[in-house]
């Protein structure tokens, strides 16, 4: 048995990859997380705008989690097409339109997306807490679960994390 949870930063971490894998994905939601992606989008070196990305990156991951109740597949799907539509912009481009755009595009109405809003919410307070009980200081971070141990990884790439995974079942 394995298990991965990977905390990431929507937007920060791309994803192209992880539709191919069973891993549990969380994203992270902090102050140290909405500097990063101020800092990365080349947005004013200020409280408004750091504001302002925490509130997006706060929704995305809101919206990530609400879509993940439908199936991770299709939650992923909603991350592969934010990613692209967003990669001429900005976090701050990030609107209702937006995510109704997405949302049509993957087949989920926005009377069940709101149903489910309220779970998606008390999912990411969970998670925050997971996040911060494993004393992970930034994302990406990630807990490699087996029946014997559980590895803590931190400020590692997906697509390192990936490579080191892939080299363990060769060698298992």
């Amino acid at each position: 048995m394995l298990e991965i949870h990977y905390y990431f930063t929507p937007i920060l971490d791309r994803m192209e990859t992880f539709d191919q894998n069973d891993w549990y994905l969380n994203p992270i939601v902090t102050l140290a997380t909405a500097k990063a992606l101020r800092d990365a989008q080349d947005l004013p070196k200020d409280v408004r705008s750091l504001n302002a990305c925490y509130d997006r990156l706060e929704k995305i991951s809101l919206d990530f989690l609400t879509v993940n109740l439908y199936g991770r597949k299709q939650g992923r799907l909603y991350l592969l097409l934010l990613q692209e539509l967003l990669e001429e912009s900005t976090i701050l481009d990030y609107t209702g339109q937006l995510r109704q755009k997405i949302l049509s595009k993957i087949g989920v109405s926005t009377a069940d997306f709101l149903e489910y809003r309220s779970f998606a919410k008390k999912h990411l307070s969970l998670m925050l807490q997971q996040f911060r009980k494993y004393e992970f200081e930034g994302a990406p971070a990630a807990l490699i679960m087996t029946e014997e141990e559980c590895l803590q990884v931190e400020n590692c790439s997906h697509n390192v994390l990936q490579n080191y995974l892939h080299h363990i079942e060769k060698t298992a």
